[in-house]
């Protein structure tokens, strides 16, 4: 390409990336508005408390937190979650002590994983720069994302830092980077332990990518290496913190909680699934008694919720019907259902929410499939109808239940 041209090219996609931060900044400041929540409001301070501790020498929290999910062990009350979203918060409470806006940092970070969708989209120039801003607007914002993204809290952090991992990971992979993806992969999976099932996807595009260029099995094996010592000293980093903290490198510290220690059937299982997938698949969003109508705030459809995993199945219902299935969307799809069945077992299903925030798990996937999708060049009309609904949908949702 003449230099002019891409010159030309990298001013299209800045001026492009601009655009997607203006509307990003526009639609929080609307929704701020209309919610009357403080864009910088941080609640639930589970990962903050848990930086504080380690800056004072302590895994475990100085005493209980009532209205915080503490694992409770040997007397002791810990932080349930894993441990990467805490890792930022260190350098925050260094500078803010008590007062970290982490309202703001979670806006951050959907809107820095917005631009990652935007750019490995754009890189792919199968699309129009328009095209490219709506699908990157719409997968990050036109689900559950948007609903979380609006108040600071342990919950939402975590489910935000691991989609902006996951979509990083995909997008590294993509360009040949497979250390820096391995790593971001291992990140993910420190947030959202679920996310795991995204490895064998990252390795079925990683060897797509060898083929393409024509290297050997060799080659893309010695490539993938350092990213798999990465990840393994990654695991072993988060075996050894949980077993410093609960005698077990497996557990991270949900099995304590208290509202699953009084379960009988615990955080998992296969009891919970009988009701979960009614609620996964077909829950309302609203509830009427009478002439009430109540909002359902403990979860409704994922395909409600999340519109773009409606996108997918239509998707994946044309590669099957056409035979463009690949060695990557088996992968995808294999993984994907993976995923959810996990989800269909947890007791909770996110608990209180509006959408499925858990479903967010799964749209990093749509975005791979996206990708990967050579006959995928426009976004069509009625793909654009059913996201835009999505995102007014999750936009009325948010203001619905902080209202």
């Amino acid at each position: 390409m003449p230099i002019s041209a891409r010159c030309s090219h990298r001013c299209w996609r800045l001026a492009c990336a601009l655009c997607v931060l203006l509307l990003i900044v526009a639609l929080y400041a609307a929704l701020c508005a209309a919610s009357g929540v403080d864009p910088a409001a941080y609640i639930y301070k589970t990962y903050l408390l848990q930086a504080q501790a380690w800056l004072r020498g302590e895994i475990c929290l100085d005493q209980n937190y009532e209205y915080l999910e503490l694992a409770v062990y040997q007397g002791r009350y810990y932080v349930s979650f894993p441990p990467v979203p805490s890792i930022p918060m260190v350098l925050y409470a260094l500078i803010w002590g008590d007062d970290v806006p982490g309202g703001l940092f979670q806006k951050l970070y959907v809107a820095i994983a917005c631009l990652v969708v935007l750019s490995e989209l754009q890189r792919t120039r199968r699309m129009r720069p328009g095209d490219c801003a709506a699908w990157a607007i719409f997968l990050c914002f036109a689900s559950a994302m948007l609903p979380i993204s609006l108040l600071g809290g342990v919950w939402y952090e975590a489910q935000i830092l691991a989609f902006l991992f996951s979509v990083s990971a995909i997008a590294a992979m993509r360009r040949g980077r497979c250390t820096l993806s391995c790593l971001l992969y291992a990140l993910s999976v420190g947030c959202r332990p679920f996310t795991v099932v995204l490895g064998p996807v990252l390795l079925m595009l990683h060897i797509e990518n060898m083929r393409a260029r024509g290297a050997s099995f060799r080659r893309g094996l010695v490539r993938l290496l350092p990213g798999l010592a990465v990840g393994l000293l990654m695991a072993a980093a988060y075996g050894a913190y949980n077993y410093a903290r609960f005698g077990n490198p497996f557990e991270f510290g949900h099995n304590y909680l208290p509202e699953f220690t009084r379960s009988d059937h615990g955080q998992l299982s296969l009891a919970y699934v009988g009701q979960n997938w009614k609620t996964l698949f077909f829950g309302a969003p609203f509830t009427t008694h009478g002439a009430t109508i109540c909002l359902n705030q403990f979860g409704f459809s994922m395909f409600i919720s999340c519109p773009i995993l409606l996108c997918n199945l239509v998707w994946l219902a044309k590669d099957l019907i056409r035979c463009r299935m690949t060695p990557a969307k088996w992968a995808l799809l294999l993984m994907g259902t993976l995923n959810t069945f996990l989800l269909l077992m947890h007791r909770t299903l996110g608990g209180h929410q509006f959408g499925a925030r858990y479903a967010l798990e799964l749209v990093p996937l749509c975005f791979a499939w996206l990708l990967i999708s050579p006959d995928r060049k426009k976004l069509t009309r009625w793909e654009s109808v059913l996201m835009s609904f999505g995102l007014l949908f999750n936009f009325l949702g948010a203001c619905l239940v902080h209202i």
